[in-house]
């Protein structure tokens, strides 16, 4: 257990959602005398894993927030509700009508890509969805719109701990790339003004959590994420 549960910043944990570290990460969130779970994984049992060895049961699983629609941020969802039934959906309007079957999944730039990151996405009634805007908060953290690796993307900011969750704005597989890379990127173009959003004077951060990827740590961490989108080249 040790190896797929993280603490990040006291109750912020990051869940290794595959046995692989790092290749597919989630975060749990203490709030009170419950739990946030942003993202859900491919499958949920290493999140129900994780959440009992924190001494929580399917009860104390208030909110599930899903940063965006590709597989291996939402798949998981239909089991964690079986198993949490009362926990609330929240995301943003545009994710919420492709994760109801409202709308059709974003393509992405690459097409293998696209059917991978897409095909037999689950879907919940629209209904059972809180969708959120910029700003809105949470269990210390603040909702960010980065649209770009898909049209209604969002990313976390925490002020108190200076922890941002990048989900996938930015990705380090291995190196640290926008949009984990231009293949899986709706828009690449918007994804890099998204970049630029977070690197913002209003934002200020020393730990990033990537949804793929080792987090990065320290002072320069802005510093690190500027210069990846000086670098940046559309290819």
């Amino acid at each position: 257990m040790a190896k797929m549960l993280e603490q990040i910043v006291p109750g912020v944990y990051r869940v290794d959602a595959v046995r692989i570290p790092y290749v597919v990460s989630v975060l749990l969130i203490r709030e009170g005398d419950g739990w946030t779970l942003v993202d859900t994984g491919r499958s949920s049992p290493r999140i129900q894993e994780a959440l009992v060895a924190l001494g929580a049961g399917p009860n104390k699983l208030k909110r599930i927030y899903l940063t965006h629609h590709h597989s291996e941020h939402v798949s998981g969802l239909p089991t964690l509700l079986w198993w949490a039934p009362d926990a609330k959906i929240e995301t943003s309007e545009y994710e919420a009508r492709i994760i109801s079957g409202k709308r059709d999944p974003d393509p992405l730039s690459d097409p293998l890509s696209s059917y991978i990151g897409t095909r037999g996405l689950p879907t919940v009634p629209i209904d059972r969805i809180d969708t959120v805007g910029e700003g809105h908060e949470f269990a210390g953290f603040r909702v960010i719109n980065t649209p770009g690796h898909t049209g209604g993307h969002t990313s976390l900011l925490n002020k108190q701990h200076k922890l941002l969750f990048t989900a996938d704005a930015f990705g380090r597989m291995p190196d640290i790339r926008i949009g984990v890379n231009n293949a899986i990127s709706a828009d690449p173009e918007e994804a890099r003004r998204s970049a630029e959003k977070l690197l913002e004077k209003d934002k200020d951060f020393t730990t990033v959590v990537f949804s793929h990827g080792r987090p990065l740590r320290g002072e320069d961490a802005k510093q690190r994420l500027r210069g990846v989108v000086d670098r940046y080249r559309y290819v």
